[in-house]
C-alpha cells in the first residue's frame, strides 16, 4: 500500500469522524431548544397555577382591575358567564386552569413526532377526548384557539376532524 492511499483513507476516516462531531452537536442543540422550551413551558403552568388558578385573592384583584380599566373579557370568560351563569371571577380561573393544561398538551403536541407509537396513540386518544364532544375543555378550546399555538391548533383540530 503506497503512502497516497493511506492518506486518502486518513481523509476518509477524518471526515466521517468531522461528520459525527457535526450530528452530535446538531443533537445536542435540538435537545437544548426542547429543554428550554419544556422549562419555560414548565415555568408558566406553575405560574397559572399558582396565581391564576389556585389564588383567589389574585384573581378577584385581577378581575377588579381589569373591569376598571375596562379591559375586553376573553371570549371563553363571556361564554361560561352567558352559558353557565357563574361569576367572571369564576370562569377566570377556570380560563387559566384551562391554559395551563394546554400548555403541558402544546408541549407534547410540539414534540409528538419523538414518542414511540403506544405513546403517540394514548397522547392522540386523550387529546381527542379533552378537546372533543361538549365539555368545558372543548368550549375554551374553540373559543380560544385564534390565540393558541398555531402548529398545535392544527394538529388539534386534525384530530378531532378524524372519524372515531
Amino acid at each position: 500500500m503506497n503512502w497516497d492511499a493511506i492518506g486518502a483513507i486518513g481523509q476518509m476516516l477524518g471526515a466521517l469522524a468531522l461528520f459525527l462531531v457535526f450530528l452530535q452537536v446538531r443533537h445536542a442543540r435540538e435537545e437544548t431548544r426542547r429543554s428550554v422550551s419544556q422549562s419555560r413551558s414548565d415555568g408558566l403552568q406553575d405560574l397559572f397555577i399558582a396565581t391564576r388558578v389556585s389564588n383567589e385573592r389574585m384573581i378577584a384583584l385581577k378581575g377588579k382591575v381589569d373591569r376598571a380599566l375596562g379591559s375586553p373579557s376573553l371570549p371563553f370568560v363571556d361564554a361560561l358567564v352567558g352559558r353557565v351563569g357563574i361569576t367572571e371571577d369564576e370562569a377566570s380561573t377556570l380560563q387559566w386552569d384551562q391554559m395551563a393544561w394546554w400548555m403541558g398538551q402544546a408541549q407534547s403536541i410540539r414534540h409528538a413526532s419523538q414518542l414511540s407509537e403506544a405513546d403517540r396513540s394514548a397522547m392522540d386518544l386523550a387529546v381527542r377526548r379533552i378537546y372533543g364532544g361538549n365539555t368545558l375543555s372543548a368550549l375554551w378550546y374553540e373559543t380560544m384557539k385564534a390565540t393558541l399555538n398555531p402548529d398545535a391548533v392544527r394538529y388539534v383540530d386534525n384530530l378531532l376532524a378524524q372519524p372515531n
